[in-house]
């Protein structure tokens, strides 16, 4: 049985037909639609419950001032924030229409209240849309990068392990060099977009010298051909790929870990036989490696997104007094000697706890829909 054929096909061997690259893609369509319907309520809930905090200073003295224009933490006194599914994160302006219930908040003496309560709040307040803020806008980024980072790993997966002799070579050479190319290829491509569709929704003409971000949607009526032209004017290319450097040093080593693990974790449950009996073995076994092995690479990656994280919040305006950012690698180093390996891993218990169940929804949709997709083939049985 050549479990390792059509990438996370996990039920029946290598006897099943594969979808092909359409029923591919709709697969990732669904499983990134499954993940945003899942954790987008989550994430708009912690994006409140830290509007609620006290403000603390950014340290930046300008929106332009922080090197992805935007802060981790939302409870900064910064004009931009990061919100995240899980599996991609995306940039919002504070003052953006479908935010604006977010933050339009009062805070009190003791504190932002629990999740559920948040929760009961959002939806007196805004309905069901207010729980789902900003989800069109990051399903546009969210379900291409997606499809082509599903697409990318299985075709270098599959190419890779046709030209590799032995276990080794074929089930953790494979999987390991195809996750990380995978997920550069689709980080990447996308990078521009998330560029410019921040700018866009933030109303700031791209790179003009007097730029204005507190009228987010003054420039909307701008158009995308404009933004890239104005970025491409007043920035230069470079300025499409902001931030990509850090994004990659995080995104890569996890990616190629993730499918490492999947696929040891796959393996060893198919030969122990785990839900041979049940028809939907393949997306039932996916969600258990999905969510081990993301669990896994989520923790081990940790130090990168911490060191991602400061660089966002550093400073790198050249009016700024505070230093400009360091080198990943140097920042690395310098957090490590200064505040001791431990401050690397600040943030891994809330990380493994989104990033896990996120992967396991992603790729069990994955698998899910690719199993009704060959059932519904004319000559499936």
């Amino acid at each position: 049985v050549d479990i390792h054929r059509d990438s996370c096909t996990m039920a029946g061997g290598g006897s099943e037909p594969s979808v092909g690259p359409g029923g591919r893609i709709l697969s990732a369509c669904a499983g990134s639609a499954a993940v945003a319907m899942t954790v987008t309520p989550l994430d708009v809930a912690k994006v409140k419950m830290q509007a609620l905090r006290p403000l603390k200073p950014c340290g930046a003295e300008s929106v332009n001032s922080c090197p992805n224009g935007a802060c981790r933490y939302v409870n900064r006194e910064c004009a931009y924030f990061f919100c995240s599914n899980g599996i991609t994160e995306h940039r919002f302006h504070k003052k953006d229409k479908h935010w604006r219930h977010v933050f339009d908040v009062k805070r009190g003496k003791n504190g932002p209240p629990g999740v559920v309560r948040t929760l009961r709040n959002i939806y007196a307040e805004a309905g069901v849309p207010g729980l789902y803020a900003g989800l069109p806008v990051t399903m546009v980024i969210a379900v291409p990068a997606n499809v082509l980072y599903f697409a990318t790993y299985e075709s270098f997966r599959d190419k890779l392990q046709s030209c590799m002799t032995g276990s080794f070579g074929k089930h953790v050479v494979s999987p390991f060099i195809a996750g990380g190319i995978g997920r550069a290829v689709a980080v990447t491509a996308c990078a521009p977009l998330e560029v410019v569709r921040t700018r866009v929704q933030a109303g700031r003409p791209a790179g003009t010298p007097n730029a204005d971000a507190s009228t987010p949607n003054s420039g909307v009526g701008r158009g995308i051909w404009q933004a890239i032209t104005n970025i491409l004017r007043y920035e230069g290319p470079l300025a499409l790929f902001k931030g990509l450097e850090s994004t990659l040093w995080r995104d890569v080593p996890f990616s190629a870990g993730y499918w490492l693990g999947v696929e040891a974790i796959r393996s060893s449950l198919l030969r122990k036989g785990w839900f041979k009996d049940n028809k939907h073995q393949a997306p039932l076994v996916a969600v258990i490696a999905s969510c081990s092995a993301g669990a896994i690479a989520s923790w081990a990656t940790t130090p990168f997104d911490v060191v991602k994280t400061r660089r966002q919040i550093e400073v790198v305006s050249k009016e700024s007094n505070v230093a400009p950012a360091l080198g990943l690698r140097k920042t690395l180093l310098k957090v490590s000697k200064e505040e001791g390996v431990r401050a690397l891993f600040v943030g891994a218990t809330p990380r493994v706890g989104r990033v896990a169940p996120a992967c396991g929804i992603m790729l069990g949709t994955y698998e899910l829909t690719k199993q009704l997709l060959r059932r519904g083939e004319p000559n499936a049985e």
